[in-house]
Parts: C-alpha cells; structure tokens; sequence
C-alpha cells in the first residue's frame, strides 16, 4: 500500500540520540525504532537515518477535513473489530462510513497545485481510502447478502459468512492503517492509544479463485425455500412410516394407509412452496426425493390399496374378516421399505439425523427397555 500522506516526524537520528549524545531511557529508544521499522515495512521505503521524511503542511480546511475522516474511521474500524459481527451489520457499517465519507470530501473541491508543488492534496487521499479499502468490500459483498435475503434463508444460515466476515476483518486492518496515516500527518500525539497496533503488512480481500470455490460449493447446497419444505417433509414422514412396524392389531392397515394418504398430501403441499427448477439453478435433492417419495413409492400404493381398503371399510366389518388383509399388509411393508431409503437420503440433504434402521430396532428387543432418570437426578 502506498502513503500519499507521509507521516510528520523529525529526523530518526535526532529523534533517537539527544543533542548532547546522552542515550534515551531503553524503552523510548525501543519505541522509537519500532515506530521507524514499522513505518517502513508498510510503505517500503529505506530507513533514512540522517533525514526527516518531508510533507507539506496542512491548511485549516484540509485538516479539517482529515480529522472528520480520521473519527469515521475509527468509529467503523470499532464496529469491525467484534469477531462474530454479522455480515449484514458490518456492511451497514462501512456503507455508512463511506456515504459519510464521500458527503465530506464532495463538499469541497481540492485547492489547485502551486507552481512546482507535486505534493497530493488530502481530498485524493480521501478519495483513495473509498476506493481502495471501502468500496472494494462493499461491492463485492453487498449484491451476494442482498442475493441471499432475496432467497427467504436466514442470515445465519448463509454459507459464506465465514469468507465474508474475513474479508471485513481485513478491510478493518486496511482502514487502521489509514487512521495511522491520517493521525501521523495531523501530528496527533499517542496514537498508539488511540489506535490498535499497526500490521507488518496490510491485508488485501480473499483471492477470487476463493470467493468461486466458495460459491460453487453453495451451488451444490439445497435452497432455503427447499430445505424447509424438505423438513417439514422428513417430520411427517418419520410419523407416517414408522421403522419396523408391521401394522398388526384392529385397524391398524386403515391408520396406516390413513398416514400414508396424508404424508402423500402434505409431500404435494411442500413441493408447491419449493421453487421451480430453472436454467440457473442445477438440479435440486430435496426437490428429487420429495417427488421420487411421492411418485414412485406412496402414489402406486395408495392408488391400488386405497379404494380396496375403503370398500371393505363400509362394509364395517373387522380388518381380522378381509381375505386380502395379509396382501395388503405385505404391500404396506413393501412400501415402506422402498421409502426408508429416500428418507435417510432426504436427512442428508436437509442436514437432520437419519431415522432408525429397523434392523437395528429388532437386535435390540432383548436390552433392557429405556427408563427416564428418577426425579431426583434431575434436580
């Protein structure tokens, strides 16, 4: 980064050695030197001992202007400095500190260059701040949130976050450095204070080979609107087919095909809330797997047993009575099956625990049953 400002400060060798050769107390010589070590790293110049670096002095107006810039800056850098701030409220904040920002140096036009002065005028200066450590930020970071928000999800679940609140930290130590650079040049004494330390070397925002992983892993995730929809899918499904059960006992097909025919139209109801697939949107799991469980596996089964089930129903005898109860009951269990497998593929998908293997559920019919803790432990 360069320094269109330069600090103000007298010549290293008087600064660090008295005029009478008496040597400084060891700490101010340490701080000294650290301030002189530090100052060149960042801006890559030799260390000049027997010279004091040269820039103009400042009019009334420009420190003005300066020192308006100089607290924005500090203000917004204290906002940035939380680790977990939110992607929404940290660029609220930058994009405040730049129409500030640009409302003050727009009011007023730099003076024109003096014969043979190249010095730059504070106005550019400013104007370089917003362009190479605001805007860069905010134009990359607001469209993408403002494209998330549009989505329906929620702001914690939006996956780059992370990368976002990275780019927002380095943006911050951008803008430390700037109040450094500003502080110097008005000659405003502690500093160090006022300002967190200053970085060896002055961050820029994430690579953009990055910033593409990053959106072609989001590619790949479900859409908000379809990962609700596939939950409240998984709900009612874990209710409608149960692992393990084979729907013996008085009415016990009739509830079950009832579960089914009602799992089939809450599947229907979500699949209306999910977004249509489209040309910019690759294929969608959640979508696929709501309507492979409706078409493929409930749909034939209801289609088949349902109008069998309910003529039987209205002739109001026991299930115990239907000749075609055992088919019926074999059908079910067939049905299931073919479910669980789109079910678990479903809790991948929406990132939620798989349900029970029935395998497991009858190995594990001879432990001993499950017992809530006594009262007194829970206390």
């Amino acid at each position: 980064m360069t320094n269109p400002i330069e600090p103000i400060r007298r010549a290293v060798a008087r600064r660090l050695f008295s005029p009478m050769g008496a040597p400084p107390p060891a700490r101010a010589l340490a701080r000294g030197v650290a301030l002189v070590v530090a100052w060149a790293r960042l801006t890559n110049r030799p260390l000049q001992l027997d010279a004091a670096d040269a820039v103009p002095a400042l009019d009334r107006e420009s420190r003005a202007l300066l020192w308006h810039v100089l607290t924005e800056t500090i203000s917004a850098a204290g906002v940035l400095a939380a680790a977990d701030i939110a992607p929404d409220a940290g660029l609220a904040a930058l994009r405040a500190l730049a129409d500030r920002v640009r409302q003050r140096v727009g009011a007023d036009p730099p003076r024109a260059a003096m014969s043979g002065n190249q010095d730059e005028a504070p106005q550019i200066f400013v104007l370089e701040i917003l362009t190479r450590d605001i805007e860069p930020c905010l134009g990359r970071w607001l469209p993408r949130l403002d494209a998330w928000c549009r989505t329906g999800g929620p702001d914690r679940d939006w996956p780059l976050t992370g990368l976002c609140r990275a780019d927002l930290a380095r943006t911050r130590q951008r803008l430390v450095e700037r109040s450094w650079q500003i502080g110097i040049a008005l000659r405003l004494p502690g500093l160090d204070r006022l300002l967190p330390e200053r970085a060896a070397t002055v961050p820029a925002l994430a690579a953009a080979a990055e910033l593409a992983a990053a959106e072609a892993a989001m590619a790949t995730m479900p859409d908000p609107a379809s990962r609700k929809a596939g939950w409240h899918i998984y709900v009612e499904a874990l209710a409608a087919v149960p692992a393990g059960d084979q729907a013996s006992g008085q009415g016990a097909l009739g509830g079950a095909l009832a579960a089914l025919d009602a799992l089939a139209g809450e599947i229907r109801a979500e699949l209306k809330t999910m977004p249509p697939p489209g040309s910019d949107r690759g294929a969608d799991p959640v979508r696929a797997l709501a309507l492979g469980l409706l078409t493929e596996d409930l749909l034939p089964f209801l289609a088949e047993w349902r109008p069998r089930y309910q003529k039987f129903a209205a002739s109001e005898r026991p299930e115990a009575k239907w000749r075609r109860a055992e088919e019926c009951r074999a059908a079910l269990a067939a049905t299931r099956q073919r479910c669980l497998p789109k079910i678990r593929a479903l809790a991948v998908e929406i990132g939620a625990p798989p349900p029970a293997d029935p395998a497991g559920i009858a190995a594990g019919d001879e432990e001993a049953p499950l017992q809530l803790p006594a009262p007194a432990a829970l206390s």
